[in-house]
C-alpha cells in the first residue's frame, strides 16, 4: 500500500514537473521567435502594419500575416497601440489589424497539432537550438542575423517544449470525475470554459495555454467538446493582457483594448452556441488535412481546425457591427487633450460642397485659435498655470492643427472654385503660425517660473500679452483699432531689453549664465507675440467677416 501510494505520488510530481518544465521552455522559445524575428524582419514589419490603411481586409490581412510571423498577437497589438497613438493609424483601421490578429495567432495551434505531434520532436528541436545559438553567437553585432539565429533557437525551445508538455499527459487517463463532466455538458462546458481562461491568465500566453489544451486533450484522451469548451475560454482569456495594460492606458490604447475585448467576447458566445455543428466542420476538414479519419491521434488537429474556424466565424459576424463599434469607442475614454483636439466642424460630408467645406475649415481655424490664444495667455499671466496643464493643451491644439490640414488634404483631391482655393494657402500657414505660438508660449513657461525674474521682464510680458489680445481672430476677440501698434510696440521692448541684457553681460562678474536665459526668454515671448500676428495676416481676410457673422 505504501509502495503504491509512493509510486502515484513519484509519477503525479514528475508530471508536474514536466509540465512546469514544458510551459517554461513553450514561453521562453516564443520570446525567443517573437523577439528574434522582429530583430531579424527590422522595418519591414512595422511597414506591412503601417499599410493596413484603406480597404479593412488589408488591416486582417496585415494583422494575419505579422501575428503569423511574430508568433505573437499581443507583441502585435501593442506595436497597434502605438501606431494609433502616434497618429499613423486611426481607430478604425487598428481595430481591423486587431481582428486580423486573433486569426494569425491561431497558427499556433496548426504548429503544436502538426508538426508537434507528427515529427520527432527531440531530434527536431535539439539542432533547432543548437543551431540558433550558433548562428547568435556568430552573428556578433549583426542584428538581423543575430535576431535570425535566435528565432531559430526559439523554435527549437518552443518544440522541445511541446515534447515535455506530450510526456507530461502521455501516460494520464481522464480521472473519473472529468469522465462524468463529459455526461453532463451543462456542466462540464462552463468549467473547462474556465479552466482556459485561468490557464491564459496564469501563463499571459494563450499561445501556451493552447499548447497545453491541445497536449492534454491529445494525451490524456480528454472529450474532444470539453477540449473545446478550453479553447474557447482561451481566446478570452488573452484579452486579459489587453484589459490589464488598459487601466493605466491612454484613451486610443483603451478603445483598442475595448474593441479587442469585444471582438473576443462575440467571437466566444457565436462558438458556445454553435460548438456542436463547428466541432463537426471541424472533423470533416482535419480528417481532410490529415488524409485519413480524424481519430483520437488527431483530437490535437481538430481543435487548431475549430480555432480557426470559430475565430472566422467571429470575423464574418462582427463585420457588419464594426462601423457602430467605431463610433461608440470613440465617445468613450475622452480626455481633456481629446476634447480639445476634437474637430466641432470637419464634418466629412460637407466636403463634395466645396464652399460648405471651406466654411467648415475656417470656423475650425477660428476655434484654434482662440484655443492657442487662451493658452499663450494662461502661460504669460501671473501666476502661471500647471506646466502639465499647459502640456496637455498644447498637445490638444496639435492634434487639431493636424485635422484642420487633413481635411484640406482631402478636400483638395477633388476640383475647387476659386473662391475656395484661394483659401487654402492662407490657412494652412496661418494654422502653423498658431501652432508656433502655442509652442513657443509653453517653451517659455519654465524660465518664467524661475524666482530671478525681473520688472523688465515683467514689464515685457504685459506687453506680449496686450499684443496677444490686440491680433487675436476668433467669435471672442475684442476688436482693436490698429493691432500692428501692439506688436511694434512688443518689438521696441524686445530690442531694448536685449541691449540692456548684452549690456549687463559685458560688465565684470556678470553671471552669463542668468542673461542667457532671459535673453531666450524675451525671444520666445517675441516670436509668440510674432507668430500670432502672421497668424492674423495670413487669416484675417477669411476669419474676420465670418466672425462678425458668428458674433451675430
Amino acid at each position: 500500500m505504501h509502495r503504491s501510494r509512493a509510486s502515484y505520488a513519484g509519477r503525479g510530481g514528475g508530471m508536474i514537473a514536466l509540465l512546469l518544465g514544458g510551459t517554461g521552455l513553450f514561453l521562453a522559445g516564443m520570446w525567443m521567435m517573437t523577439d528574434g524575428l522582429k530583430l531579424a524582419a527590422g522595418k519591414a514589419l512595422e511597414s506591412l502594419l503601417r499599410s493596413a490603411t484603406g480597404a479593412p481586409w488589408r488591416g486582417v490581412l496585415a494583422g494575419i500575416a505579422v501575428t503569423a510571423i511574430v508568433q505573437s498577437s499581443s507583441a502585435v497589438t501593442v506595436a497597434t497601440i502605438g501606431f494609433v497613438n502616434a497618429g499613423l493609424l486611426s481607430l478604425a483601421q487598428s481595430i481591423w489589424v486587431i481582428f486580423g490578429t486573433n486569426i494569425g495567432t491561431t497558427m499556433t495551434g496548426w504548429l503544436v497539432a502538426t508538426l508537434g505531434f507528427k515529427l520527432d520532436i527531440v531530434g527536431l528541436a535539439l539542432p533547432l537550438l543548437g543551431a540558433g545559438m550558433v548562428v547568435r553567437v556568430a552573428a556578433g553585432s549583426r542584428g538581423r542575423l543575430s535576431g535570425l539565429g535566435q528565432a531559430i533557437a526559439g523554435f527549437g525551445a518552443f518544440f522541445l517544449g511541446i515534447g515535455f508538455l506530450q510526456q507530461a499527459f502521455g501516460d494520464v487517463a481522464v480521472p473519473a470525475a472529468l469522465s462524468g463532466l463529459a455526461e453532463t455538458p451543462l456542466t462540464g462546458i462552463p468549467i473547462f470554459l474556465l479552466v482556459g481562461i485561468a490557464l491564459t491568465i496564469l501563463t499571459q500566453s494563450s499561445s501556451a495555454a493552447m499548447a497545453i489544451v491541445l497536449t492534454s486533450s491529445a494525451g490524456a484522451g480528454l472529450p474532444l467538446f470539453l477540449g473545446a469548451a478550453a479553447v474557447i475560454g482561451t481566446n478570452i482569456g488573452t484579452t486579459s493582457t489587453a484589459a490589464f495594460a488598459a487601466l493605466s492606458a491612454t484613451p486610443p490604447a483603451r478603445r483598442v483594448a475595448a474593441a479587442h475585448i469585444a471582438f473576443n467576447c462575440l467571437t466566444a458566445c457565436a462558438a458556445l452556441i454553435l460548438l456542436y455543428p463547428l466541432l463537426h466542420l471541424a472533423r470533416l476538414l482535419a480528417a481532410d488535412v490529415s488524409g485519413e479519419a480524424a481519430g483520437a491521434a488527431d483530437i490535437a488537429l481538430i481543435l487548431a481546425v475549430f480555432h480557426t474556424l470559430f475565430n472566422c466565424l467571429g470575423l464574418v459576424l462582427i463585420w457588419p457591427l464594426t462601423g457602430g463599434l467605431v463610433q461608440w469607442l470613440e465617445r468613450r475614454f475622452v480626455n481633456a487633450e481629446e476634447r480639445i483636439g476634437r474637430p466641432e466642424f470637419l464634418d466629412p460630408t460637407l466636403r463634395p460642397v466645396p464652399q460648405l467645406a471651406l466654411r467648415g475649415v475656417l470656423l475650425e481655424t477660428a476655434r484654434l485659435s482662440s484655443i492657442t490664444h487662451s493658452l499663450s495667455l494662461d502661460c504669460f499671466a501671473e501666476p502661471v498655470r500647471s506646466p502639465a496643464e499647459l502640456e496637455v493643451r498644447l498637445s490638444g491644439s496639435l492634434v487639431l492643427g493636424r485635422a484642420i490640414r487633413s481635411f484640406i488634404e482631402q478636400m483638395n483631391k477633388e476640383a475647387m472654385p476659386e473662391a475656395v482655393s484661394s483659401a487654402i494657402p492662407d490657412v494652412i500657414r496661418g494654422v502653423q503660425h498658431l501652432e508656433e505660438a502655442a509652442r513657443l508660449a509653453v517653451a517659455a513657461v519654465p524660465g518664467l517660473q524661475a524666482k530671478d525674474d525681473d520688472p523688465e521682464i515683467g514689464q515685457m510680458r504685459r506687453t506680449v500679452i496686450a499684443a496677444l489680445q490686440a491680433t487675436h481672430l476668433g467669435p471672442d476677440a475684442e476688436p482693436v483699432a490698429d493691432p500692428d501698434a501692439a506688436v511694434n510696440e512688443v518689438e521696441t521692448s524686445y530690442q531694448l531689453l536685449k541691449a540692456s541684457l548684452l549690456a549687463q553681460a559685458s560688465r565684470p562678474g556678470a553671471d552669463l549664465e542668468a542673461v542667457e536665459r532671459r535673453l531666450l526668454q524675451i525671444q520666445q515671448m517675441r516670436r509668440c507675440a510674432m507668430a500670432v500676428w502672421k497668424a492674423r495676416q495670413r487669416l484675417g481676410r477669411w476669419l474676420d467677416p465670418l466672425c462678425t457673422d458668428v458674433r451675430a
